[in-house]
């Protein structure tokens, strides 16, 4: 029996399945959109009791891929009522006054660390289109339904989000230099 049906007959049963089975990668998709955890405990609870309350709606081959739908639109919805700043005041705060040179930065972290870290200066758009591509493995005619964009706007967005990357990329892999 698939999730969706599982809800249908036995919602206890269905919604701890629920997120039994999706429940982590969701959490991680949310905080990956939302940069803290607070933030990301909200976003991911709303997008759990929207799927259970929509269950109907569900179609498609990936139940996973319409979860992180529900969840990039939650988001997408926060920030268009400007209710959720797009740099977090608690980020801001945690940025020391004197930081470490770039090269000390890049050689003290991880690749992954390096990665998360250029994707988080990207602006909001390009942002959530790069998480709900790569990261929510949506195509981009779902990322364009998702964020109520054209597919071509996301293919030009995606393509400077990804020069941007690489571009950032390389600086802090050369020491910093610009």
């Amino acid at each position: 029996m698939d999730i969706a049906e599982q809800i249908r007959t036995d919602p206890d049963a269905g919604a701890r399945s629920l997120m039994a089975d999706f429940g982590p990668g969701l959490h991680a998709f949310a905080l990956q959109l939302c940069g803290n955890r607070a933030d990301a405990d909200d976003l991911y609870m709303r997008t759990m009791e929207t799927a259970l309350a929509r269950i109907g709606e569900q179609r498609g081959p990936s139940f996973a891929a319409w979860l992180r739908s529900i969840c990039a639109n939650l988001r997408r919805m926060d920030l268009r009522r400007g209710g959720v700043p797009v740099v977090e005041a608690e980020v801001l705060e945690r940025i020391p006054d004197e930081r470490a040179s770039p090269a000390e930065e890049a050689g003290a972290r991880s690749d992954a660390d390096a990665v998360r870290d250029a994707i988080s200066r990207l602006p909001s758009r390009r942002h959530a289109m790069i998480l709900l591509r790569y990261w929510g493995g949506l195509s981009q005619r779902e990322v364009a339904s998702c964020l109520g964009v054209s597919e071509g706007t996301v293919k030009r967005f995606l393509s400077e989000a990804r020069a941007f990357l690489r571009n950032e990329l390389r600086r802090l892999m050369e020491g910093g230099a610009k």
